[in-house]
């Protein structure tokens, strides 16, 4: 009877066994498939620029209707989002989920002057970023649903351009003249 016992016993380590080795392949075949390898690594972009506070540039924002411009003080851009690195060659992209508002200091105002939504896109290449949203709030031009696209440089004091596709415009007057160049000074993009 004990050879019995032992032989099913020894059945059931064996069976055991090989449930063990198959998940185990089974799993380096889905996280190692080649030379690629596929992780969720979550990556954070997030950036603060200024369109100055007011103190030496001012910002304007054109409107897509003809010749409606709107000046202000100053503004200030804040993004954020998370992206999955995806590839194995070290570019990050593919879907995200982040948001942006542009606040714009304006004189007299009681209430917050801003444009914001979400971003739903992200692509990381070599410190570069370029990030997809849409328009989700607009109480400038009041004009929402328009896809917007950041990009820039990594790193402190590099340039946020802002671009819509209603033919939009964010960006900042530089002295002496006034001069409207279309991206957004002075900023910090973090790119983990």
């Amino acid at each position: 009877m004990d050879e019995k016992s032992d032989l099913a016993l020894n059945s059931k380590i064996r069976k055991l066994g090989y449930g063990f080795t198959a998940f185990f392949v089974i799993s380096a075949i889905l996280f190692n498939n080649g030379n690629t390898v596929y992780s969720t690594n979550q990556g954070i972009i997030s950036g603060t620029g200024y369109g100055n506070n007011g103190e030496r540039f001012g910002s304007f924002m054109t409107c897509s209707e003809p010749d409606v411009v709107h000046y202000f003080k100053g503004s200030t851009i804040n993004f954020k989002t998370s992206l999955t690195d995806n590839s194995g060659v070290g570019k990050n992209f593919g879907t995200s989920l982040g948001s942006w508002v542009i606040d714009f200091i304006a004189e007299n105002s009681q209430s917050p002057v801003r444009i914001g939504g979400q971003i739903i896109e992200s692509n990381l290449d070599h410190n570069t970023y370029t990030l997809v949203g849409e328009k989700t709030f607009d109480n400038v031009c009041n004009n929402t649903g328009n896809t917007i696209t950041l990009t820039g440089g990594c790193g402190e004091n590099t340039r946020i351009w802002f671009l819509d596709s209603n033919n939009e415009k964010v960006g900042s007057t530089t002295p002496p003249y006034s001069d409207k160049i279309n991206y957004v000074f002075g900023s910090e993009v973090d790119c983990d």
